[in-house]
């Protein structure tokens, strides 16, 4: 999950030394990457934008946040938005490939069922992830077009959603009364209103429950038939 971010219009790569560069003439020298620290910025970033939102996240912010002088900065990125747009897809990928990796089961109920469940145990396991990736979703409500690979990732996991829900229609586990498109949309909305409210209220759901509660109200949204 690697989405892009307004005003990075430079197209970039990196020599076999895993260098920076860019196709601007004016900042064609190759710039030799500090892994470690090219990585500290963006766990930084990470930091602030859970702590305080997108916005907040400003170089400033990212100096008192590490310590280390402007120059860093400067030396190991081109621009603030490319720090963030690297925050942005550190987070989503880690969404992602936690879900995919926790994906179990020979029916389309058991998949669902894993893939709920993991999303649930993500945003505990990665609470401060979590919260980036909220504070992603506000900015990308006030621009859609603030990280334009985004839309498309979602949509690629509202598809497999919905392709599950679709089977176990036809295996006899799931009698929606809507769209599996629109079903798929209810799904990851309750599993953010899950985790959005046992975050700001500890009262709403015991932290153990919460994977098997998320669950529970899905397969009831889809009529899903008892388990053998």
């Amino acid at each position: 999950m690697v989405p892009g971010s307004r005003g990075a219009t430079r197209p970039q790569g990196r020599d076999t030394e895993g260098a920076v560069t860019s196709a601007n003439p004016r900042a064609n020298k190759v710039r030799p990457a500090s892994v470690a620290r090219r990585s500290e910025i963006i766990a930084a970033a990470i930091h602030v934008i859970a702590r305080d939102g997108i916005r907040a996240c400003t170089v400033s912010a990212l100096e008192s946040a590490t310590g280390f002088a402007r120059g860093h900065f400067t030396y190991h990125f081109n621009s603030k938005e490319e720090i963030i747009a690297l925050a942005f897809a550190s987070v989503g990928s880690d969404w992602a490939t936690f879900q995919i990796e926790q994906i179990s089961g020979t029916t389309a109920r058991e998949r669902l069922e894993s893939q709920i469940r993991a999303a649930a145990r993500w945003g505990q396991l990665r609470p401060e992830y979590f919260r980036c990736l909220m504070n992603f979703r506000v900015e990308m409500m006030r621009d859609p077009g603030a990280f334009p690979r985004a839309p498309e990732i979602r949509a690629q996991f509202l598809e497999t959603a919905a392709a599950m829900i679709r089977q176990g229609i036809a295996d006899g586990d799931f009698r929606p009364d809507l769209d599996p498109a629109w079903e798929a949309r209810v799904v990851f909305a309750v599993v953010d209103g899950f985790l959005m409210h046992t975050a700001m209220d500890a009262a709403f759901c015991p932290p153990h429950e919460l994977p098997d509660r998320a669950w529970r109200a899905i397969a009831d949204r889809l009529l899903a038939a008892p388990r053998p």
